[in-house]
């Protein structure tokens, strides 16, 4: 009886590995983003290989915006039973309205479905926010997220803003008031904005954990940060 037990616990546990370790339905794709010269439309690309097929699955594009001035993602949700994977995308403009100096972010659901040798892709705008920024054509946006909260300001901007996620709420980070220079993000969600002569981090909780006179920066495993 011991030994019947201990053989079908190590199974089970030799199961549990083989799941933890299995690739993901899309690993073998990849999206290529481009823009127009104005940066007023985002273009996109589905190439890689799926179910033993190889080759190009969909394109089109987003938009129009005045001026993209930053793109995120956010982390993918898979269904493995409905073969589909869904994840959003972020586009933030910072030419937006009239005066094309307002700032705002678009949000896009993108789902990709998945049968056999197929993918299909498909953007849905789900959520127009305008934030409380100063844009403009020749303004610098800064942009860094965990996985609740959007962060990010302008060269034009003094007080940074939190975007919850979920909520679509906007929060106004005014903790230095100061222009920043950078808004970083390491792998454990927390978020560095700094400005020439001061700091803060937002936790992945979007609180304040700390901030101080200094201008240090974050790095994460993903994108060189250039000190």
């Amino acid at each position: 009886m011991f030994v019947r037990r201990l053989m079908t616990t190590s199974f089970l546990l030799l199961i549990g590995s083989t799941f933890c370790w299995a690739a993901s339905i899309d690993s073998g794709l990849y999206t290529t983003y481009t823009t127009d010269g104005a940066k007023t439309t985002l273009s996109w690309v589905v190439c890689g290989s799926v179910g033993g097929g190889e080759g190009c699955y969909g394109a089109g594009q987003l938009g129009p915006f005045g001026q993209i001035g930053s793109i995120l993602e956010n982390a993918k949700v898979e269904d493995i039973r409905e073969g589909t994977v869904t994840r959003f995308l972020y586009v933030i403009d910072q030419a937006y309205g009239s005066g094309q100096n307002g700032v705002a972010v678009y949000v896009y659901q993108r789902v990709d479905t998945i049968a056999g040798s197929y993918d299909h892709t498909e953007f849905t705008l789900k959520k127009m926010i305008s934030l409380p920024l100063v844009g403009g054509s020749q303004a610098v946006v800064f942009l860094a997220a965990n996985k609740g909260y959007l962060v990010l300001g302008t060269s034009n901007s003094t007080v940074p803003v939190e975007v919850n996620k979920h909520t679509y709420v906007v929060t106004q980070l005014d903790d230095i008031s100061q222009t920043p220079i950078s808004i970083t993000a390491d792998n454990y969600g927390y978020v560095t904005v700094t400005s020439a002569n001061a700091f803060f981090v937002v936790g992945p909780d979007g609180l304040l954990r700390e901030d101080g006179g200094r201008s240090p920066f974050m790095i994460n495993n993903l994108l060189g940060t250039q000190p």
